[in-house]
């Protein structure tokens, strides 16, 4: 009676080689044709052993004999067919669920990788493992996506239980043998394989003066080749090598290949590149169009459901990872834009309006000595909030979901009021809008500050500004310093030291309890489309921006 058989099959070292290191060690992959020379399944006892003489005699010459165990896929829904073979004989095929290949590699080679070079010096009969974390293990694949080869897309199917950790581990078998067992389960399993780890090892040492980073990019590195080089660089401790493929990945991250991208980030725990890839899924899942299609159905390879992003059958990822990515970017922000100093910072806003000399408005806020751009700001029209970015970020085709988003000050109808939210979402009507956004982590929007201006309609006197901070409940309200009639002048004057050139009903100084000894803020006109903002503690340079984009709004109710 037929059965489905699985083997084990073994390769030695004089079988062809599917990668070669340029010193001439290669992996032996694929068996020779001549079957009158190698039997088709070995013994175990024909396999090439350390304590052999050619074993003696490899590591008289420095190599190590390296082992990789590597397990397959395996068939989620058994099966097997009798087939006639050319001779007319009924045989069955036969799968591979294991493979175990091995090389004798310079010992050099292997010590590039820290993590190989400790094994090695490790005792005999001693394992060192690299846990690469996974999903959890009642989540399984095909229950939440069906399968992937399924006619029309993925289909349902039952679900099986994990085949084991998702972990590299390394043991010293010999005094010059490694024995080197790839994940069982995860992304790793189908993205690490012997080829890539030589490849790693021969990319960590460039030749002359070429760098990790001209390697990577001399070698042409793409698709899932290129991430599992980035997983082999970290597993074996290679820094400069898993630093120029992080950059890589980064500067290439789209919709096509966020998925894998993020199972990778998970992985490793990558920090920097679970970012990328939270920034990446916020503006294409946040954007107008919301969810692509081709996410749902069709015959692409990203799909999301549950709450779960896959890439084919490799990988599957919970978006609830990603909280951590959203903490640190929110914890970044404060510290950087809403964070006060005792000093004053002596700031320029640069206004650009559209050629007509209309809308849309854009606002540069630059540091006085150096002229460098911190933050930008853009209002598309008199009614529309004004959307601040870091640096140059702000542009035509800037979303306030994008990771260079800092806050937005949104005015009421008449221009009296302006507040300040941070970088938050409006998760509310955005779940309501897309709902398979639920899994996606996101922060509601918060209020920072409100800067108010009194109704003064017929501007027969100066403009009253005040702020209130809402976050920080405890700083003390700001009004602004009322000026004095000049009668030489004519008109209400208030000293600037030099640094307001032109009157303007706009310029004004905030102060605490009316006291002029302490300006906290100063906003003035240098020329028409040059304004002067200087500011101390405890006004943060985010709350700074606002307030000069909100004098700088168009309002109905004050002259």
């Amino acid at each position: 009676r037929p059965t489905a058989v699985c083997i084990m099959s073994v390769f030695t070292a004089d079988l062809r080689s599917e990668w070669a290191l340029g010193d001439g060690s290669e992996f032996a992959v694929s068996r020779e044709d001549d079957e009158d020379k190698v039997a088709a399944f070995p013994r175990l006892g024909e396999r090439p052993s350390s304590s052999s003489s050619s074993a003696q005699d490899a590591a008289k010459q420095g190599k190590v004999f390296l082992q990789v165990h590597q397990r397959r896929d395996e068939d989620r829904t058994p099966s097997f067919e009798v087939r006639k073979s050319s001779e007319g004989v009924p045989e069955i095929p036969l799968t591979v669920c294991a493979t175990t290949v091995g090389s004798w590699v310079d010992e050099s080679i292997l010590r590039r990788s820290p993590w190989l070079s400790r094994c090695l010096e490790s005792p005999e009969g001693a394992a060192s493992t690299r846990s690469l974390s996974s999903v959890d293990d009642e989540d399984d694949f095909e229950a939440v996506f069906g399968s992937f080869d399924a006619p029309g897309g993925y289909a349902g199917s039952e679900a099986s239980p994990s085949t084991g950790p998702g972990a590299v581990t390394c043991r010293k078998s010999g005094q010059q043998s490694l024995e080197l067992r790839l994940p069982t389960q995860g992304a790793g399993q189908k993205l690490l394989a012997p080829g890539s780890l030589l490849q790693c090892l021969d990319m960590s040492s460039p030749v002359g003066a070429l760098s990790a980073a001209d390697a990577v990019k001399a070698s042409g590195l793409a698709g899932t080749h290129l991430f599992a080089v980035f997983v082999w660089a970290v597993v074996l401790e290679l820094a400069a090598l898993s630093e120029a493929c992080r950059a890589v990945i980064l500067k290439t991250v789209d919709v096509a290949t966020v998925a894998i991208a993020l199972a990778v980030g998970h992985m490793t725990c990558d920090d920097e590149l679970l970012r990328g890839c939270y920034w990446c899924l916020r503006e294409v899942m946040c954007s107008a169009s919301g969810v692509p299609q081709e996410w749902s159905q069709g015959p692409g390879p990203v799909r999301l459901s549950k709450g779960y992003l896959a890439y084919k059958s490799t990988c599957k990822t919970p978006l609830r990872i990603l909280q951590k990515a959203l903490d640190a970017d929110s914890i970044a922000k404060d510290a950087k834009w809403l964070t006060s100093t005792d000093c004053y910072t002596l700031c320029q806003v640069h206004r650009t309006r559209s050629e007509d000399g209309g809308y849309p408005h854009s606002y540069e806020m630059r540091l006085d000595h150096t002229d460098e751009v911190v933050m930008t700001g853009l209002r598309e029209d008199e009614q529309s909030p004004c959307r601040i970015f870091a640096h140059k970020g702000a542009g035509s085709e800037s979303s306030e979901h994008s990771k260079e988003f800092l806050g937005a000050v949104v005015p009421n109808f008449w221009g009296t009021l302006f507040t300040l939210y941070d970088s938050g979402a409006d998760v509310d009507s955005l779940v309501l809008r897309e709902p398979r956004l639920q899994g996606l982590p996101l922060r509601p929007r918060s209020e920072i500050c409100k800067i108010g201006y009194e109704t003064n309609i017929f501007g027969d006197c100066p403009r009253k500004v005040s702020v209130e901070f809402v976050r920080d409940a405890e700083r003390p309200k700001m009004t602004n310093l009322g000026p004095r009639w000049d009668k030489k002048l004519n008109s209400y004057a208030l000293p600037f030291f030099g640094r307001v050139k032109k009157a303007s009903a706009k310029n004004f100084q905030l102060v605490v309890n009316s006291d002029q000894n302490t300006i906290y803020l100063m906003f003035g006109k240098i020329s028409k489309d040059l304004f002067c903002l200087d500011f101390r503690g405890p006004i943060s340079p985010l709350e700074a921006m606002a307030i000069a984009s909100a004098a700088l709004a168009k309002k109905r109710a004050v002259s």
